[in-house]
């Protein structure tokens, strides 16, 4: 076969070929430039009132779904299902400032603790031995590291090994490993706005350089085709082809150089930017940093999700913690009790010096405050910032917020929300119910709330999956696997048993794994726990799947 037989064939050949979408910086280039993925949480003390307050509904989802692998049934509704207008709240408490972002959201309901916990500083990340000494059995498990510190210790998620930046107007909730090796809280770190602007933003006296803008980012695939290109000319350039060979090239190279100018585009790029924050009215209020809170102070918060988001957004962390405890002062209004015993411990009561509303909805109306000065804000700010893979840095994130109870003493329906999707990890957009409602509602409520379905103080809680659960989804969503955050040493109670104890279905499972402690510590008539709930939550579990993941609705991850 000749030259010329060869061009022609080859030639004809390519102009047959259609434009390959793969070539072009859409979808495909993001799976070729992997986002950095940064885990934000906000963490409240306290309890959010009556379950009406953190959910869209308290009914029947409308979808059942059976996962493939055997793990529980469970029910999901699109978000976006229960708004039938842009202003309308998603709840009490989760309002309406997040609505624009409900497709990226999952609200979780039906994840429990499988233990008592009368209040706790750990559990709400993974620590359940961080207790507040109410719960016996719970102290003497083995303390934990919680998720924060976790993704911090792992050089793959986070390669300059920094401290997460945690603020706390109290006691904060994260636990990590000391010096000794033993498990201890962080210390609390509580600024003004422009205090933790400065320390982030200014180095030695310099502000540290801004690179956001727009900018052209070449497609990894471009330098293949230039040397394509040089080749064809090389053979157009020969002395020994035809005009028409010559003419079957020159469209050829048109193609190829159609695509490669598509290879090079001008775009925002994902960069440090920070000097659109304003900390003057904070330089400037005179207020002394413990009164900042979010009802007479909202500004100061929207100026810490700013931050936060600016900093995310020069890879200065990539672990983020709100920790709040809500105080006596401003939020308790009630004349002969403190804040926790006057308004938290009753829920039902009716405070006539806080304008006759009943306290279970001041609780939810405080947390509504955090989530429109803190949470909207931020959430906003990183939808706003562009990512390197062409989406936002929200996409590439997971935003996670829970609080130490839900309604009052009860380890039901945990607080569990996310938003962004770690980079496509997990499907979003729903409202997901693990509730058994089969079974029965739990014996214990919360205090104040009641077991019958008929009452009209009725709480609403049904047996469900572990919250812990939750914890392992995040991990698995940053990129962990389950070696870098599982302890083979806990939990070893609930493997390779036969004897039926906590239902046959846990008999034969040879690996418990998953994040965290399961339960109590156990004796021989089986696991530990107080005399309400907590046992008949054991047998209701299928152990065989603790360690993996949440089951979430079928889908594309977003």
């Amino acid at each position: 076969m000749n030259r010329r037989m060869f061009l022609k064939g080859s030639g004809g050949f390519t102009l047959a070929l259609p434009l390959l979408p793969s070539l072009l910086p859409r979808q495909a280039w993001g799976q070729t430039t992997l986002p950095t993925k940064r885990y934000f949480n906000l963490v409240g003390s306290h309890d959010y009132g009556h379950h009406q307050n953190w959910f869209p509904t308290l009914n029947q989802l409308s979808t059942l779904h059976t996962p493939a692998n055997g793990d529980q049934t469970f029910r999901y509704q699109r978000l976006n299902s229960f708004l039938s207008s842009p202003t309308q709240d998603l709840s009490l408490i989760l309002g309406n400032r997040l609505n624009p972002y409900v497709n990226k959201m999952n609200i979780f309901r039906g994840l429990n603790l499988h233990t008592r916990i009368s209040h706790g500083s750990g559990h709400m990340l993974g620590n359940i031995a961080a207790t507040a000494g109410h719960d016996n059995q719970v102290v003497l498990l083995k303390p934990l590291r919680t998720i924060d510190q976790v993704l911090a210790s792992n050089p793959n998620f986070n390669p300059n090994a920094r401290t997460p930046l945690i603020l706390s107007n109290g006691d904060n909730h994260s636990y990590a490993r000391d010096a000794l090796g033993n498990i201890s809280r962080v210390s609390r770190r509580w600024q003004k706005p422009h205090e933790l602007f400065d320390s982030l933003f200014v180095v030695n006296g310099n502000p540290i350089p801004e690179n956001g803008g727009t900018s052209t980012i070449q497609h990894p695939r471009r330098d293949i085709l230039s040397r394509v290109f040089e080749d064809y000319q090389r053979v157009r350039g020969g002395r020994n082809i035809s005009s028409g060979d010559r003419q079957i090239l020159e469209t050829i190279m048109d193609r190829l150089s159609d695509i490669q100018s598509r290879l090079g585009i001008t775009t925002t790029a994902a960069g440090c930017r920070y000097s659109n924050i304003n900390t003057s009215q904070s330089r400037n209020d005179g207020i002394n940093v413990g009164d900042y809170n979010a009802l007479n102070y909202g500004y100061a918060f929207e100026l810490y999700a700013q931050i936060y988001a600016a900093a995310a957004s020069c890879d200065l962390n990539r672990i983020f913690g709100m920790h709040i405890e809500i105080k006596d002062d401003p939020f308790d209004q009630h004349d002969s009790e403190d804040f926790h015993q006057g308004h938290s411990h009753r829920p039902w009561d009716v405070i006539a010096e806080n304008n006759n509303r009943v306290n279970h909805r001041y609780m939810g109306e405080i947390w509504r405050l955090y989530v429109d000065r803190f949470l909207a804000p931020l959430v906003a700010n990183l939808a706003a910032q562009p990512d390197i893979n062409g989406t936002s840095m929200l996409d590439n994130s997971l935003v996670h917020m829970t609080l130490e109870s839900s309604q009052q003493h009860c380890d039901t329906n945990k607080a569990c929300l996310m938003i962004g999707s770690a980079g496509g990890s997990l499907t979003t957009g729903h409202f997901i119910d693990y509730s058994r409602r089969e079974l029965g509602p739990c014996q214990q409520q919360g205090d104040g709330f009641e077991t019958d379905p008929t009452n009209p103080r009725f709480g609403n809680a049904y047996h469900g999956l572990h919250y812990n659960r939750s914890l392992t989804t995040i991990l698995r969503a940053m990129g962990l696997t389950s070696s870098e955050y599982e302890d083979p040493q806990i939990n070893t109670f609930f493997q390779g048993r036969t004897d039926g104890l906590i239902g046959t279905q846990n008999n034969g499972v040879s690996r418990i794994g998953g994040y965290g402690h399961i339960g109590s510590v156990t004796n021989q008539d089986g696991p530990q726990a107080t005399t309400q709930m907590y046992n008949q939550e054991y047998a209701r579990q299928n152990y065989h799947f603790y360690k993996e993941s949440l089951p979430l609705p079928p889908g594309t991850a977003t």
